[in-house]
């Protein structure tokens, strides 16, 4: 039997180490009624057990080497996490860089941020409303080259709300912003690279049809569900962009980041076990590798799911090709009608 897809990730393999000790330790409690190891011997096996863990936990690390000096690179969601990261490794690899972040006066902050943490790179910052497609717009309009577009940006709703268009948050910001930012540079993109941020979250969309109108959890709104559904459609929109129009896009999972700001907005109560189990998580920066295998190394591959730098399947219902036609239609059907 094939073991699913997630069983290969890097923070399965850490939790599974963990959980495995910890039957152990309590097998061994049980069956001597006394701890066997003195206080010494204690913390070196709790020190061993976490760099093990540690090693399972980071997964893959790449460092690009590659000249980018002449390439133009737009990263959405720069001010913190991922997004940040990878703005500064491009700029530090010479890139010209423009990062999306709501607001002028703090986009430009930021790049002065970024210009100093990069050692002097060029980093350029224009406001992005991904929530506001009349936004996106006016910042596609002051596009003139781009070579790498990382739609990163993402974030989290506990509770139903829309965007400035009407459109699901998380739906409206996650994908249709980007699906629209892309449309609008698509002429820009043609030798270019588009890279979709996904989450290994997809896999809990259930198979049934997709409501891309949300009118169905409307009233029992389904938060994680909502994402989940959001992060599939980044897939279906890497995979449709190659497909059509022979792009190299690639989506992916970045890993499980417990410290990204997208847990800030979390109960308080869900913050302090993910707190807790941040210990089998990624930090930002190794969080941040395949974002830039995607972007840089010609071993990633167009029009497929990635994670731990590397091709990975997706979900069962993310190689529908017929689901994703349709997904690309609806998006377009709902900005068409928006933008009206």
């Amino acid at each position: 039997m094939k073991l699913h897809p997630i069983f290969f990730e890097p923070e399965v393999h850490s939790t599974i180490f963990l959980i495995i000790n910890l039957i152990g330790s309590i097998i061994v409690r049980l069956i001597i009624h006394s701890w066997p190891l003195t206080i010494f011997w204690s913390c070196f096996y709790i020190i061993i057990v976490f760099l093990i863990n540690h090693s399972l936990a980071s997964g893959r690390y790449y460092l690009p080497t590659k000249n980018i000096h002449d390439k133009t690179v737009i990263v959405t969601g720069a001010a913190t996490g991922i997004g940040r990261i990878c703005a500064i490794r491009f700029a530090k690899l010479g890139a010209r860089v423009i990062i999306g972040v709501r607001g002028q006066e703090r986009a430009e902050r930021i790049a002065k941020e970024l210009c100093k943490e990069s050692d002097g790179g060029t980093v350029i910052g224009y406001d992005l409303d991904l929530s506001s497609l009349a936004n996106v717009k006016k910042f596609a309009e002051k596009i003139e080259c781009v070579d790498i577009l990382l739609n990163n940006a993402g974030g989290i709703q506990n509770t139903y709300s829309v965007t400035v268009d009407g459109i699901e948050k998380q739906f409206g910001t996650n994908h249709i912003g980007h699906f629209y930012l892309t449309q609008l540079l698509l002429s820009l993109l043609t030798n270019g690279r588009v890279i979709n941020v996904s989450s290994i979250v997809h896999h809990i969309v259930p198979s049934r049809g997709i409501d891309y109108t949300f009118s169905k959890l409307k009233n029992k709104y389904n938060s994680a569900e909502a994402y989940a559904i959001s992060k599939l459609a980044q897939i279906y929109h890497a995979l449709e962009l190659t497909r059509r129009y022979g792009i190299k896009a690639y989506s992916l999972h970045p890993g499980t980041i417990m410290n990204t700001n997208l847990n800030q907005f979390r109960p308080l109560i869900e913050r302090i076990i993910i707190t807790l189990f941040s210990v089998i998580g990624r930090t930002v920066e190794q969080g941040s590798m395949t974002s830039l295998y995607c972007a840089l190394s010609d071993d990633a591959k167009p029009g497929h799911y990635h994670s731990n730098c590397q091709v990975r399947k997706p979900s069962q219902l993310a190689l529908d090709n017929y689901r994703a036609e349709e997904c690309w239609n609806e998006s377009e059907k709902l900005i068409n009608k928006k933008i009206k």
